[in-house]
């Protein structure tokens, strides 16, 4: 993805970001509701998530790292709109849960390496036009005999 791509993204989902309600967001809703089944698929399949390490790429509103720490990880929210992120921080806040919040493309993460339990990137995928390089940083953001959930 070039710099023009991530811009016109960047600036779209910041737009998108400060015209939400946090008061309104979803969190449990959406990993819990009858209606969450592939939420309710995934989240079976990381397990017990208490201590964990878990990375969220293209963390969005934050609905979905806020809900991960709910559960007892320790979450950093990636995504290239600092208004997205700032955001996913808040609704943490909001929820009394810590979350780190990084701004970095998904094909260039600012985060340590070796040091993810499980990396979560739903919804990103048609974001990135170097999945390549996607699928290097979250091998490289793994630990060993990590998880991918994407």
């Amino acid at each position: 993805m070039n710099e023009s791509t991530h811009e016109r993204e960047s600036v779209f989902h910041d737009e998108w970001a400060a015209s939400v309600d946090l008061k309104t967001l979803p969190v449990r809703e959406a990993f819990e509701a009858p209606t969450a089944l592939e939420n309710r698929f995934i989240l079976r399949r990381m397990g017990d998530l208490r201590g964990k390490r878990l990375l969220d790429i293209g963390c969005g509103l934050g609905e979905s790292s806020v809900f991960f720490a709910l559960q007892g990880a320790r979450v950093t929210a990636t995504d290239l709109s600092p208004g997205m992120v700032a955001t996913a921080v808040r609704l943490g806040r909001l929820h009394g849960v810590d979350v780190e919040g990084v701004v970095a493309p998904g094909e260039d993460l600012a985060v340590q390496s070796g040091y993810y339990d499980l990396v979560y990137a739903a919804n990103t995928l048609h974001h990135v036009t170097d999945r390549e390089k996607l699928l290097q940083q979250i091998r490289r953001a793994l630990k060993p005999g990590g998880a991918v959930f994407l």
